[in-house]
């Protein structure tokens, strides 16, 4: 006769143990049994991970865009780009006209004059090298206003807002990859250092890299979002 204290039929649990809850599968004997708070797998991720974008990895594209907000593609970014190198030209552009006006008008007068007038005389007294070399230096200056136009509004304006003139216009923002506030100093004047001397090649990297990052970007560590316009 079977002792009720020691277990009813076989395969059945003694009198009075806990029965597992309903639904949930038992164990084999001998399986391991699980810690009691072991974590368990969240949902997944809602974002894909298209293009290869890891969104679990900080600072991909993926990751961005579930905390910071749509990226910008390689067309989002050509106009802001044409923006910004347009006032990087108006900057350089009046210093280098008067340094044209400048030489122009220092040049010494000059006609012909040797045998049979093949050859080019200056005449004496006519000309002002002063002229010419405050040309040169108005010239030279205007290579200085436009590394300051693109400090200022490249680096200085990007560590402030996020923002340049040609990304403000556009809905556009500059983030630190990883954090989403506005990049350091540091890492703004190394992104355009990269972008000035890559130039086209930091472009067009972002055709192949998963995250839609041009070599600028990824040196350093920056995404650029949508914002919307003011």
């Amino acid at each position: 006769m079977t002792d009720p204290t020691q277990g009813g039929l076989p395969g059945q649990p003694p009198q009075g143990a806990p029965m597992p809850p309903q639904g949930s599968p038992t164990p084999p004997p001998g399986a391991p049994t699980p810690p009691t708070g072991a974590p368990h797998p969240g949902p997944p991720s809602p974002y894909p991970a298209a293009g290869g974008s890891d969104p679990g990895r900080p600072g991909s594209r993926a990751w961005v865009e579930q905390r910071y907000g749509r990226t910008a593609g390689f067309g989002d970014r050509i106009l802001p780009g044409i923006i910004d190198s347009l006032l990087g030209m108006a900057a350089a552009f009046i210093p280098v006209i008067l340094g044209i006006v400048c030489i122009v008008a220092g040049m010494p007068d000059t006609y012909d004059c040797g045998v049979y007038y093949t050859r080019t005389c200056e005449v004496p007294g006519s000309g002002s090298g002063g002229l010419v070399g405050l040309g040169i230096l108005l010239i030279f200056l205007s290579f200085l206003a436009a590394i300051a136009m693109a400090a200022w509004n490249r680096v200085w304006r990007v560590t402030k807002t996020g923002q340049s003139i040609g990304k403000k216009v556009t809905g556009l923002k500059v983030i630190d990859a990883e954090s989403g506030k506005h990049p350091q100093l540091g890492p703004a004047a190394l992104r355009e250092l990269v972008h000035q001397v890559a130039g086209i090649i930091s472009w067009i990297w972002m055709l192949v890299d998963d995250d839609d990052r041009t070599l600028a970007d990824i040196v350093g560590k920056t995404h650029v979002v949508h914002v919307g316009k003011d």
